[in-house]
């Protein structure tokens, strides 16, 4: 029996799994036990074209291929490369000693090419955690620009990992370090709105939730695109750990450059909570995939309302577990939620230049969307209104100017004066506050006065705070 080291990937972690290779006397059969999912059943049909076509025979015995532990699923092509030099293991082709320093996984074509696969970056991380190698495609290579190691190796094919095994050839050009640059953001000039500008900058620094809130037409989803570009670059690590979320959501492409910027989701109000949340096959939603970055929900209201509440604990949580009969997933969650939303169903119930054309029951219904648990989480809520004509003549300034924190810096919030715990304690029992309520308006209170350049949160930085987050609410929600 021989013994391969392979890896799979569950979420975007990585573990180990060994794959036993058995061939006996009896007749001709492939089989491949260990909970293997259609996708690596039809890997025998993979390896055995690709061991014919690299001038390899097949053994006319019975082949027996175990992917241990047994108990968990198994799933992707990954497992072609270590089955197939298993096999060839068996035949005396290479020592079986050279498998036990590194971890396989790759696809085989039929010609014994090998192709792209998903989860390199879990993989090799595993393989870092184990004090083992990895040898993996040459098309990952995009993926190895960000892999920091010396002992991972690129191979172009079987023959190509078999002579790399073997000593006699060099593993394909490694790419480590070179990363795409970051790229500025020349901006937009965008006229008036200076309020929410200035609301969008305190929930970036402090990586509080937003919602914007306005007629049509006044720049809110605007304000709500280019707000992305307030948040700083990311690190290394950030780096890593969104590419691992796209790779398991198989959606970092197959020939692109790693992603370097952070993420910006803005899904249709139509996605369905596994959308959203994620699905049952382990597939990544919408939320994880504005880990580290910003998820936009424009037309807040209009988002089925099983999809929205699915927000709840991500948002206080920053992760999410997907249970399955087998085994739970967690995905990471912490992301930035910007929401948009007309106040009513026309978009101009409160505006000064239109005429609200809804129904007091129209406008009831409207509001029955926006449930009081979920609107508890946003710490801003902030009005829009139309530009006047002064606004429209003036100058317009950049915006907007990248911060330096961003939400997710670890951070200690600026303790508040008497005066101003005084006045938070009174405004929680005229506007009944809630404990989250009180706590979130501090938090706030203290990213104003960071801003500000105060050392300790002033009643003033308080009264914004509790402008931003209740002045608005009430006025539009009731």
């Amino acid at each position: 029996m021989i013994l391969v080291h392979s890896g799979v990937t569950a979420g975007i972690e990585g573990f180990l799994i060994d794959v036993e290779v058995d061939i006996r006397p009896g007749l001709p059969g492939f089989e491949i036990v260990g909970l293997p999912s259609k996708t690596v059943r039809e890997s025998r049909e993979r390896v055995r074209s690709a061991l014919l076509n690299s001038g390899f025979k097949f053994p006319a015995q019975k082949v027996i291929v175990n992917l241990a532990p047994a108990h968990y699923p198994k799933d992707g092509a990954l497992f072609d490369l270590p089955i197939a030099l298993g096999i060839l293991a068996h035949q005396g082709v290479l020592p079986p000693s050279v498998f036990r320093h590194a971890i396989f996984a790759g696809e085989l074509s039929l010609s014994g090419r090998l192709k792209r696969i998903n989860g390199v970056l879990s993989l090799a991380k595993l393989a870092a955690a184990s004090s083992l190698g990895f040898i993996f495609p040459a098309a990952n290579a995009s993926e190895a620009a960000l892999i920091q190691g010396n002992r991972y190796y690129l191979a172009d094919s079987l023959l190509h990992a078999i002579d790399i095994l073997a000593g006699r050839a060099a593993p394909s050009l490694y790419p480590q370090g070179k990363l795409p640059k970051h790229q500025e953001w020349v901006g937009k000039e965008i006229k008036g709105q200076q309020l929410a500008k200035r609301a969008l900058e305190i929930a970036a620094h402090g990586g509080h939730h937003i919602m914007l809130i306005g007629p049509p037409g006044v720049g809110k989803t605007l304000l709500a695109t280019a707000a992305r570009h307030l948040l700083p670059p990311l690190s290394h690590e950030e780096i890593l750990v969104v590419n691992k979320i796209y790779e398991a959501a198989g959606v970092l492409g197959s020939q692109g450059s790693p992603i370097t910027e952070r993420p910006f989701r803005t899904p249709h109000h139509s996605i369905s909570q596994a959308g959203l949340v994620g699905s049952k096959s382990g597939r990544p939603g919408e939320i994880t995939l504005a880990h580290l970055g910003v998820l936009l929900l424009d037309e807040f209201p209009e988002f089925n309302q099983g999809a929205l509440q699915g927000l709840r604990e991500p948002l206080d949580h920053k992760k999410i577990q997907l249970s399955r009969a087998e085994h739970t997933i967690t995905y990471p969650a912490d992301f930035w939620l910007i929401a948009t939303a007309n106040p009513c169903p026309c978009g101009y119930f409160g505006s000064e230049v239109r005429l609200c054309t809804c129904s007091t029951r129209d406008i009831n219904r409207y509001r029955r969307k926006l449930r009081g648990p979920l609107l508890d989480r946003f710490d801003i809520f902030t009005y829009l209104s139309p530009l006047t004509e002064q606004e429209l003549r003036q100058a317009t300034i950049p915006w907007p100017h990248r911060g330096t924190r961003g939400q997710n810096g670890k951070r200690q919030v600026p303790a508040a004066t008497s005066e101003a715990l005084d006045f938070l304690y009174q405004a929680q029992h005229k506007l009944e506050l809630s404990v989250r309520g009180f706590e979130k308006t501090r938090k706030l209170a203290g990213t104003i006065a960071e801003l500000d350049g105060d050392a300790r949160i002033q009643t003033r930085h308080m009264a914004e705070a509790l402008q931003y987050r209740f002045e608005n609410y009430r006025y539009l929600f009731g």
